[in-house]
């Protein structure tokens, strides 16, 4: 999958887009492949799509991608974006993270923090004023925690009445 992920990532840049991450997980019976893309100003469900046909279309000549039959989705990481390596977690230093650790680590096998930092391989997480250093090779799945800002105004209209 590594060799795979590489040429999604070309493919992904060569469209003028970020490569956040991709994951493949099992949902429901059916294999899924998650693609996250991003840019400055967002993504959009044009982005997507237009990303989701090249994708498509690279999958479909790589031998050996999938064995089975599998779903495509790419999407904007979110407001909860995922981590996926050293430099997500640098990038969002300062930040609140949720982390699945792969096993039991230091007696917890998930942890939210904030992110400190990184270091020889390792995330620097402090955990309400406990430090934990946690090896990248530990991490099975992370991602930011939305925090919603004191007096921060909501984004949307309610619409009431009949029109």
């Amino acid at each position: 999958m590594e060799k795979i992920f590489e040429q999604l990532k070309a493919l992904v840049e060569s469209l003028g887009y970020e490569f956040v991450g991709a994951e493949t997980v099992k949902e429901a019976g059916s294999q899924i492949l998650r693609v996250y893309i991003d840019r400055d100003g967002g993504v959009g469900l044009d982005d997507c799509e237009r990303s989701a046909k090249e994708i498509g279309g690279l999958l479909d000549t790589a031998e050996d991608a999938f064995e089975d039959n599998y779903l495509l989705e790419v999407s904007s990481p979110g407001l909860e974006r995922p981590l996926f390596k050293a430099e997500d977690y640098a990038r969002f230093a300062g930040r609140s993270v949720s982390v699945r650790l792969k096993g039991v680590y230091e007696g917890r096998r998930r942890v939210t923090a904030v992110i400190e930092g990184v270091k020889d391989g390792s995330v620097l997480l402090d955990c309400g004023g406990e430090p934990l250093d946690l090896p990248l090779a530990e991490i099975q799945r992370a991602h930011l925690v939305y925090v919603e800002e004191k007096g921060q105004k909501k984004t949307f209209k309610k619409r009431g009445g009949k029109s």
